[in-house]
């Protein structure tokens, strides 16, 4: 701004400010130096409280007060764990809602996951966004969801690598075939796929 000899320059809250306070007395400038905006920082999220271990024994024991498992961000659970809760969650009928968001799980845990959906009856939410599951692993989910009847929701988000054009037509396939399915977390890269998901799920909530 100096070197164009503009010195009268000023930042859109600047410019509020003044209207705001009513010490604007021509449209023509305001002589004003521009200043960087001050904003209050915003304070990283607690760590998650859950205590996977107890939580594992829960699910184990069916325990009926149960019905939401939030193991989000929590980076040091090990794989092994992971695939115990899946393997417990086959025969539990309480838990409703199952999220594992950046819990570093990998294709391991997707195949667990996959098999947990062809077994659960009872899950209708489940949340493995941010993870490290890459196309293969991915692939044995969804096509694991042909066999489920009861999630109504589904985020598979933000994995490690892309997914690819297969993966992504057959996202869109199960989700016309899967009329349960009324809710689904997945930024499509292809207008094809991208395009039959809308109109599936917006069928999906028409029936019910």
């Amino acid at each position: 701004a100096a070197i164009l000899g503009m010195y009268t320059l000023m930042s859109n809250k600047q410019y509020y400010d003044a209207i705001c306070s009513g010490t604007i007395s021509n449209t023509e400038g305001i002589n004003s130096v521009v200043k960087p905006d001050t904003y209050k920082p915003v304070p990283d999220e607690p760590p998650n409280p859950t205590n996977v271990e107890e939580t594992l024994q829960q699910i184990q024991a069916n325990d009926g007060a149960l019905e939401d498992v939030n193991l989000n961000n929590i980076k040091d659970i090990p794989i092994a764990t992971l695939k115990a809760i899946c393997e417990a969650m086959k025969t539990n009928t309480h838990v409703k809602k199952l999220s594992l968001v950046a819990t570093r799980s990998n294709d391991p845990v997707a195949s667990a996951v996959a098999e947990m959906l062809m077994e659960n009856k009872t899950l209708q939410s489940l949340n493995i966004e941010s993870n490290f599951i890459t196309s293969a692993g991915m692939m044995s989910i969804i096509k694991a969801m042909y066999h489920n009847t009861t999630l109504s929701e589904l985020k598979v988000d933000n994995q490690c690598q892309r997914l690819g054009d297969t993966v992504e037509m057959e996202m869109a396939t199960m989700l016309e075939q899967c009329p349960s399915v009324v809710r689904f977390g997945y930024h499509f890269t292809q207008q094809g796929p991208r395009a039959r998901a809308a109109i599936a799920i917006t069928n999906n909530n028409e029936l019910r």
